[in-house]
């Protein structure tokens, strides 16, 4: 006889918990964490580059609230970290993927660049580049099994062609504060991430 399933925890203390055994490396070695800085590092270029034209105030608060976030989900990452789940070794397509996407979005931000210096907007260069960071994120989730790619992609493309459009409408400064917005918003995700909130969902098993 069976008693009533029980669920079990996905919290992996960083001393233990980790390896082969579960298909998951140690947290310092776990390619996930290292290449999620990245996205740390590009939501503070975001901040740093574009939020000081909105004023010193939305300047400082947007760093600290930044830095804050980075910091958090660093701690998360390696202090404290919780399983990610199993590691999705990428093959020869995913990797072709992930290169196809780099140089598809450095082409896409260089001529929509140029197409809109040519039309006299070429203030809006921070919410394109926003727009084509978010959508060169979008098939990272397929390319390495992780789906919190589809809700990073989603939301900074989303906000990048918001500040397009409404910047196209008149409305002064749109594209930095959309690209701003793009870099918390990419934080906010990757530490969400870093909290083990896009992991598998642990199987429930039967206790004897």
């Amino acid at each position: 006889m069976h008693s009533m399933p029980r669920k079990q925890s996905n919290h992996r203390p960083s001393g233990g918990g980790f390896g082969p055994a579960v298909g998951e490396p140690p947290p310092w070695v776990d390619p996930r964490r290292w290449g999620s800085l990245i996205g740390l590092a590009g939501g503070m270029w975001f901040i740093a580059g574009y939020s000081p034209s909105l004023g010193p105030v939305v300047s400082v608060a947007a760093l600290i609230a930044g830095l804050g976030l980075v910091g958090a989900a660093l701690f998360f990452h390696y202090v404290r970290p919780v399983a990610l789940g199993p590691l999705a070794r990428p093959g020869l397509m995913a990797l072709l993927t992930y290169g196809a996407c780099v140089v598809g979005e450095l082409v896409l931000i260089s001529l929509g660049s140029q197409g809109l210096t040519a039309t006299g907007h070429a203030d809006l260069r921070p919410a394109l580049i926003a727009a084509v960071v978010g959508l060169h994120f979008i098939p990272f989730a397929w390319a390495f099994g992780e789906r919190m790619f589809y809700l990073l992609g989603s939301l900074v493309a989303a906000l990048g062609t918001v500040g397009l459009l409404v910047g196209v409408m008149g409305v002064p400064r749109a594209a930095d504060a959309m690209a701003v917005t793009a870099g918390l918003v990419m934080q906010v995700v990757i530490l969400l991430y870093a909290r083990g909130r896009f992991a598998p969902r642990p199987t429930l098993r039967p206790t004897a």
